[in-house]
């Protein structure tokens, strides 16, 4: 009986080539792009989306110090002059009742809490 002496290197050349292929791919041919944008750098729609979505959380929690957190972070130099004009805007445009009534209200919360 006779047994053949094969050694493992096959599989560990296979492995580090396999390596090799997957890194040149991952980091060369289709590297991740970071698609992270901070609220300030948002496209004016975008903003306006942010916006609304804040007056709604402020709606649904009446928490004003995170309201006031998250409209910091758009550095508005008047957030509730942009409140108000979105919401104004939003009416104008026939848009929802409902969201003009959260933009307004936020602000005028804004309004009162500002010295």
């Amino acid at each position: 009986m006779e047994t053949k002496n094969t050694s493992p290197w096959f599989l560990l050349t296979g492995l580090i080539i396999g390596l090799a292929i997957g890194l040149i791919i991952a980091l060369l041919i289709l590297p991740v792009e970071q698609q992270v944008a901070l609220p300030a750098e948002l496209s004016p729609a975008a903003k306006a989306d942010y916006r609304l979505m804040i007056a709604r959380a402020y709606q649904a929690n009446a928490d004003l110090l995170r309201a006031q957190s998250r409209l910091a972070l758009l550095a508005d130099p008047d957030p509730v002059g942009a409140l108000t004009i979105q919401a104004q805007a939003l009416l104008a445009e026939g848009g929802a009742d409902v969201d003009a009534r959260a933009l307004a209200d936020l602000a005028e919360q804004l309004q009162k809490a500002t010295p």
